[in-house]
């Protein structure tokens, strides 16, 4: 499948609906990636201010999902759009779902850093922080990957990007571990250490969120559901469509 496919209708209104939606959501991707950006830079700074911004890129975010979620309605209600569009408008509400969660997500990293502020304590000497950031910065590039994969319906990517979601899991099962020891030692603030906890299960399922954008891209253009697929036939089916 190529983005051409989808302006080539008789309707140049639906036309020009349709390449709206590809960038209302791509739109909507860069200001989750703006986001991220920020609040990696905000952690490994300290700044709080920049933090504060994460907060407010948060209330765009959820603007560009109510815009793009009028524009599939309008598309669905005025037009007749065919089986493909269909898939595109389905997958357009679906991905501007997991970016604003994403979105939602991001904002407790940003939140940590402020409250660490508020209590004095800097970010590098909390259990967690080094995973954090490395969470944090794996979650920005998968997006970017998705994005990328979104923009030009290119599927090459998909294996790398949900393999990386995996190797998250297992990264923050390390730094939980690692929080955990230091409730244990009684020498750190335990609300700082819960705040670590917060933002690191968060920055996880921000990866999990990619994951998902790419299964969805995935069903847009090939048509397949592979998300409860078995490990090893989507092993397979991906590196067929290599």
């Amino acid at each position: 499948m190529e983005r051409t496919e989808f302006k080539t209708h008789i309707s140049e209104q639906l036309n020009r609906n349709l390449e709206d939606l590809f960038n209302l959501v791509l739109e909507m991707g860069g200001l989750v990636e703006r986001q991220l950006e920020n609040a990696v830079k905000a952690l490994s700074n300290g700044d709080v201010e920049l933090a504060k911004e994460v907060l407010v890129i948060d209330r765009l975010i959820n603007k560009e999902e109510v815009e793009i979620d009028r524009l599939c309605a309008s598309v669905l209600a005025r037009q007749q759009p065919t089986a493909s569009d269909l898939r595109l408008i389905i997958m357009a509400i679906r991905i501007a779902v997991d970016l604003e969660r994403m979105g939602d997500e991001v904002t407790k990293t940003a939140k940590l850093v402020v409250k660490l502020s508020d209590k004095g304590v800097a970010c590098p000497d909390l259990p967690g922080y080094a995973e954090l950031l490395e969470i944090s910065n794996t979650a920005n590039a998968m997006l970017k990957q998705v994005l990328n994969a979104f923009a030009r319906l290119d599927l090459s990517e998909v294996i790398q990007i949900l393999d990386e979601e995996e190797r998250m899991d297992r990264l923050l099962k390390v730094a939980i571990a690692k929080v955990v020891d230091g409730f244990h030692a009684a020498q750190i603030d335990p609300e700082c250490l819960l705040e670590m906890v917060y933002a690191l299960k968060a920055s996880e399922r921000v990866t999990d969120h990619a994951a998902n954008i790419a299964e969805s891209v995935v069903y847009l253009v090939e048509g397949r559901d592979i998300r409860n697929i078995d490990p090893e036939k989507l092993t397979a089916f991906l590196n067929n469509l290599k």
